[in-house]
């Protein structure tokens, strides 16, 4: 019996010292994938820019005094690759477009390296402003690792994305009758704890489709429009507005889309970015939400109209609890707007979002007794401001030309609204009397912002909001 209750106790501390043993390779494990299986900073990729001895980390942002132009390759590192990536699952996208086809990898002591080729292919340059890259894998047991890069290059002065040139062709006549969705949303059923709401995106919405009804904005008729604000924006009404009511419009016919309120990656896997909705669930994105890429689909598969107006004042930096757009370098970068641009930028469409990638927008009392500083200046330029050649026409060039003066002004640089480079500048957005075509701003573009500090602003209200979702949001 002695000999019995001896082993017994030798079986016991065995156990003992193998879960002690066991404990020691879990926490060993968290400490190289990170809790909940998330890759830790050391296993962190990072992307090297050769040419300029730049680097960045992962879901970092970064600025460089050169040149986007003189950037022709780039190096990404994933640390400890080999074994533990599955190779066929990495993607590399530049600017929203994939780049797989310029990517080379190789695999050496250090881990994993894809050498990008932005010359390769047609061309992936980066532009002035800011530029994304994107980079995604599953290691050896299938999980899943995103990563985005922000970088920033030396910005010619008023480009963000297009550099409008001198109007050489008199306007396009307008054709066809107008249509528009027109969606702002600054009332959530989940605000509190988990999103918070906006001051101002109902009324700029309001104060947008009010424009549109005038004779300078196309004269909109009530059976032409879909409105939804706040309560009535929910994810099912947004689908219909998108997907049914827009196939009336016809190829000769004008379909404007405006939206204003928030928009977030999935926290769950950040790859999906969503349009949130009014009843929306933060930690349900993906059952709750509107899909970013679903917007693809209304683009090329639901709209016949060939001219096709979207306006988006969504990048807001305040909308998940916690989270503002200034801190968004260290949990990766909003890509939102970019990928709007990306779908809805063919063709002769023009679109203009508020702000630059991952970058914030503002709303205060200052703009107009209460809008977005860039719905205030956007209806001030269809009004009249942005006619430079004063011909009685405001096209989708010279709006733009106007919005990337007069916002960054108004807000100290901070926020820089952007188009794609196939902006359809010569599209009428406004027609205005001859007697409207010569008004000139009487308010300065920054009136009221007292400078507090070098680079920064501060409202005379001293409740200046951003709007936003998580981490970054629009």
């Amino acid at each position: 019996m002695i000999f019995i209750k001896d082993k017994s106790m030798l079986m016991q501390r065995t156990w003992i010292v193998r879960l002690f043993l066991l404990s020691l390779s879990l926490l060993a494990l968290l400490r190289l994938d990170g809790a909940g299986g998330q890759v830790s900073s050391a296993r962190v990729p990072w992307l090297l820019l050769p040419e300029i001895s730049g680097r960045i980390s992962g879901d970092g942002t970064a600025e460089f005094p050169q040149p986007p132009d003189s950037i022709r390759e780039m190096v990404i590192h994933i640390p400890g690759g080999g074994s533990h990536i599955n190779y066929g699952t990495i993607h590399t996208k530049v600017n929203t477009e994939s780049a797989d086809i310029a990517t080379r990898s190789s695999s050496g002591a250090e881990g994993l390296e894809l050498k990008v080729d932005l010359t390769a292919a047609g061309g992936f340059k980066f532009q002035n402003g800011r530029n994304s890259v994107e980079l995604e894998y599953q290691d050896q047991f299938g999980r899943q690792h995103y990563y985005n890069f922000l970088l920033s290059f030396q910005t010619k002065t008023g480009s963000r994305g297009f550099i409008p040139e001198a109007q050489i062709q008199k306007p396009e006549p307008r054709k066809g009758k107008l249509f528009a969705v027109v969606i702002g949303i600054s009332k959530y059923d989940q605000a509190g704890s988990s999103i918070s709401n906006l001051k101002y995106a109902d009324r700029d919405a309001i104060a947008f489709l009010e424009f549109l009804k005038s004779p300078a904005g196309g004269a909109l008729t009530d059976d032409s429009v879909t409105v939804l604000l706040n309560e009535q924006a929910t994810t099912k009404n947004i689908r219909h507005a998108l997907f049914t009511f827009l196939t009336t419009a016809q190829p000769q016919d004008t379909v404007v889309i405006y939206i204003a309120g928030h928009g977030a990656p999935d926290p769950h896997d950040p790859r999906n970015l969503y349009l949130m909705t009014a009843d929306s669930n933060p930690e349900d994105m993906g059952g709750t939400a509107f899909p970013m890429w679903q917007m693809q689909d209304v683009y090329e598969r639901v709209l016949k109209a060939k001219r096709v107006i979207t306006v988006a004042d969504t990048c807001h930096s305040y909308g998940f609890s916690g989270a503002r757009a200034d801190n968004a370098g260290q949990s990766g970068s909003n890509l939102i707007n970019q990928y709007l641009e990306r779908y809805a930028a063919k063709g002769e469409r023009a679109v203009i979002t508020a702000s630059d990638i991952s970058e914030s927008s503002f709303e205060d009392a200052q703009w107009g007794n209460g809008h977005g500083v860039f719905t205030y200046f956007l209806l001030k330029g269809l009004k009249g401001e942005a006619d430079k050649n004063h011909d009685g026409v405001v096209t989708a060039g010279e709006l733009f030309a106007y919005l990337q003066r007069v916002v960054p002004e108004a807000t100290n640089g901070r926020q820089n609204p952007r188009a794609m480079q196939g902006l359809a500048s010569g599209m009428p957005v406004s027609i205005l009397k001859r007697s409207q075509a010569s008004i000139q701003s009487s308010e300065p573009a920054g009136q009221g912002i007292e400078h507090s500090r070098p680079g920064g602003f501060q409202s005379p209200t001293g409740t200046l909001a951003y709007r936003g979702g998580v981490r970054a949001v629009f």
